[in-house]
């Protein structure tokens, strides 16, 4: 797939260049209603040119809709959705210089793999000499030529994925919306698949809009991460920014390897709040109000058992069990108020706690990170 890039920006069937806005995609408040259900709620997006843009969130939290608004295969009820800087919001989806790529991957079973990638260059009623031209180009960057006449239901689902793909690109649009491309594929063959499509995505520089649930998937990928909530953005940033420092308490306890309490500020002193929870008190750096309610979060690999003078926060929790990742081994413990905490150590290091074990656990007062949005 290394030669797509220069297939599609650089090799004779390229398009001439042209100047694009800075941003490839806006939307201004879109919310969109099914009835008395509000599946998304005043979502407000910026997409630079070329990026790539991971919408993540748990199921129902609108972030199909949005791509599917963003398509033009939903009409929002209230918001503007602009494609390079221009007005799209009643246009359908053949006259927004976008491109989808389904989860099933949608392809026509009766026609044969050319005959897919064809397609869209049909539609748009381009010659057929430039079609056939065109459509050799992308099997072979592809690495699907072999493929040509074969019909969907006869491949895997690594060709079937490459074969939409390849449909997608090839009328070179400017976003290209993906809507979990890669769930229906073995886990063996994501990392490899993912791996491609960045290379890909950063070589066209086209900007790709993808929806997922797998967190690996949308830090590994995106620019800039967007977390859906009740059909809301609760945050948006690069993904150290997501993982290091969440804004709420949803987007912490939804992100993987987060600690969350919630408890009431008793003192504020110097940029630092000392924070009465059920398992204790603990200082975290920020600003608040005597007796407001906040959560704060801590990263498992930021908490150790190798309690020192620099760990100011410290509680005593019991082992409920130890699972083992290769490169980390994760400690489950039980908090004094019930909840769990968990504790990252590298699996290279050797095991220090077994499950049933009572220990001390701590963490230094600037590894903790407030909560902006409050308790949650």
């Amino acid at each position: 797939m290394d030669t797509l890039a220069h297939t599609v920006t650089g090799g004779e069937a390229a398009l001439p260049a042209i100047a694009r806005p800075q941003l490839d995609l806006e939307l201004r408040g879109i919310r969109k209603r099914y009835g008395d259900f509000i599946a998304v709620d005043g979502v407000s997006l910026k997409v630079a040119k070329g990026q790539f843009v991971c919408l993540l969130g748990p199921s129902g939290c609108g972030k199909t809709t949005s791509l599917r608004c963003i398509a033009g295969l939903e009409e929002p009820d209230d918001g503007d959705i602009l494609i390079g800087g221009k007005e799209v919001t009643k246009d359908p989806p053949w006259e927004r210089d976008i491109a989808m790529m389904f989860q099933d991957f949608a392809l026509f079973p009766h026609m044969t793999v050319a005959k897919n990638v064809a397609f869209g260059l049909e539609m748009l009623k381009k010659p057929k000499a430039a079609i056939a031209e065109r459509v050799q180009q992308v099997l072979k960057s592809f690495e699907i030529a072999a493929l040509a006449d074969r019909k969907p239901g006869s491949l895997s689902g690594g060709q079937r994925q490459r074969v939409a793909l390849a449909r997608a690109m090839i009328t070179e649009p400017r976003i290209l919306l993906l809507d979990e491309p890669i769930g229906a594929l073995d886990y063996s063959l994501r990392e490899t698949v993912m791996l491609e499509l960045k290379l890909l995505q950063q070589r066209t520089g086209i900007s790709f809009i993808w929806v997922t649930h797998d967190q690996n998937e949308a830090f590994s990928l995106g620019d800039l991460v967007v977390v859906m909530n009740h059909a809301k953005i609760e945050q948006q940033g690069a993904p150290e920014e997501i993982l290091q420092r969440p804004a709420t308490a949803f987007v912490a306890s939804f992100v993987q390897g987060n600690n969350v309490f919630h408890g009431k500020v008793v003192q504020s002193a110097d940029g630092v709040l000392k924070v009465d929870t059920p398992s204790g008190s603990f200082l975290v750096p920020g600003s608040g109000q005597i007796d407001s309610t906040v959560s704060f979060s801590v990263r498992a690999e930021n908490i150790t058992d190798m309690v020192g003078d620099r760990h100011l926060n410290r509680l005593t929790a019991r082992c409920t069990a130890v699972e083992y990742f290769g490169s980390v081994r994760r400690h489950i413990f039980e908090r004094p108020d019930g909840e769990i905490l968990k504790y990252d150590q590298f699996g290279a290091q050797a095991a220090r706690i077994a499950a049933g074990q009572v220990t001390e656990l701590g963490w230094r007062p600037e590894d903790a990170v407030l909560h902006t949005g409050g308790a949650g």
